[in-house]
């Protein structure tokens, strides 16, 4: 209800090119040619596109804590490759709060709906978020997350989260649910940093 309110209260706007109905038309969204393929450690990847332009803009007015682009990405992601359960990698207590959702929690509950797939949501964020942080201090940082108590875990899953810049926070997500008997699949993203390497850190 209250996300019906705000959208008539604040009707979405194109990030590229200002026309009203959606945070992305149909001309400035990412088509197929701009999807960008790549692995970590072995895992397939998948990004509607690079992480630059309009896809860029979009994305930081949802960080900031704008949700019109949730519809406009959770109906792009979609339609990416998927294989098992869709479970996203939930950001930081205090960063939930401060913008009023997680993003990636709220596009996985989304595609799940829109592409009629398993969700699960067994990953807790320990620490603070890694937004702002320098590239080295991204990469060293491990142990960001932990399994939530209780929460059965799927046999095989496809990761969401958002960007995937040092491809540090994926890999960690990755390995704590490896830990756990859980096989990752695949990785699906909104964008992805040009830098991100795609050699392993950790075995």
């Amino acid at each position: 209800m209250l996300d019906v309110v705000r959208a008539w209260l604040f009707p979405a706007v194109c990030a590229g090119c200002g026309r009203s109905g959606s945070a992305l038309c149909g001309g400035c969204a990412p088509g197929p040619a701009d999807a960008v393929r790549f692995a970590l450690d072995g895992v397939p990847a998948f990004a509607l596109g690079s992480y630059e332009g309009v896809l860029r803009r979009a994305v930081v007015a949802m960080k900031r804590g704008e949700r019109d682009p949730l519809a406009a990405f959770a109906t792009l992601l979609a339609a990416a490759p998927l294989d098992g359960t869709l479970v996203p990698l939930p950001t930081s207590r205090a960063r939930a709060a401060a913008r009023g959702f997680d993003q990636a929690v709220e596009l996985a509950r989304r595609v799940a709906r829109e592409r009629g797939v398993p969700l699960a949501e067994p990953l807790v964020k320990r620490g603070r978020a890694q937004e702002g942080g320098g590239r080295r201090a991204r990469l060293a940082a491990t142990g960001r997350f932990r399994i939530r108590a209780g929460v059965p875990l799927p046999a095989e899953v496809t990761l969401l989260d958002d960007v995937c810049t040092t491809g540090a926070t994926l890999r960690d997500a990755a390995w704590t649910l490896r830990a756990a008997g859980v096989v990752v699949r695949r990785i699906v993203v909104v964008a992805r940093s040009a830098g991100t390497p795609s050699s392993p850190r950790r075995s």
